[in-house]
């Protein structure tokens, strides 16, 4: 019986870069896929790569437009979604940190008034919400760093690979709020009827480390 052709939601950027690098190493053939390009679907042995924002991989696989989806834990965690988050990856690791103007001192306390910029309410609101603070919250989707350099608020909550944009915008760290990684999501209904696709490519993914099996429900 010829297997299905999986659909794969993965996040543009880094996070597809380094995926096709896994994916290579297991023999896939990647080299059809051009990261430059402004082409979204790519077609390898029995997957079909879908090059999607990052912040709409979690809904491609939720709604069942994509049978699983890789993509940054914070996008994850921003979401929510009813998915299965099977396989954590050794790719696109990074920090989720508090950053304020270097000039700046600002020492968090129960009450205080405050405005953070960022493109996660959610996590931010929870982050601060457990030290009793209730900021408002500025919503931006870009350009996070300039936010504070014009006054538009006291503080940035942000995701950092290095901390070099950090340092290059004027800005410091004053707390980390997680630790950010790559992770193979899926969809449960896609799951349940094509549970040997899946777990196949989380193989593929995970370097061919035959546990993974056990962690897939």
């Amino acid at each position: 019986m010829e297997n299905k052709r999986i659909k794969v939601a993965v996040a543009k950027g880094r996070i597809l870069e380094e995926v096709c690098d896994l994916l290579s190493a297991s023999g896939y053939p990647t080299n059809t896929i051009n990261k430059k390009t402004r082409q979204l679907i790519f077609e390898i042995k029995d997957l079909t790569i879908l090059a999607c924002k990052p912040a709409d991989v979690t809904k491609y696989v939720d709604l069942g437009a994509a049978d699983c989806g890789i993509v940054g834990s914070d996008c994850i965690m921003e979401t929510n979604y009813e998915i299965y988050e099977p396989l954590t990856l050794s790719i696109g690791k990074c920090k989720m940190v508090l950053a304020c103007l270097k000039n700046k001192k600002l020492v968090l306390t129960p009450g205080m008034d405050l405005k953070i910029g960022t493109k996660y309410p959610k996590i931010t609101k929870a982050f601060f919400a457990k030290k009793k603070i209730f900021p408002e919250i500025v919503y931006l989707n870009g350009s996070v760093e300039l936010a504070p350099a014009v006054g538009l608020c006291d503080a940035i909550v942000d995701i950092t690979e290095t901390g070099s944009t950090i340092k290059e915008n004027n800005l410091k760290v004053v707390d980390s709020l997680h630790d950010i990684c790559a992770k193979l999501v899926m969809n449960r209904a896609s799951y349940r009827i094509y549970s040997q696709e899946l777990k196949e490519l989380a193989l593929a993914l995970s370097n061919k480390n035959k546990k993974i099996f056990l962690l897939i429900p």
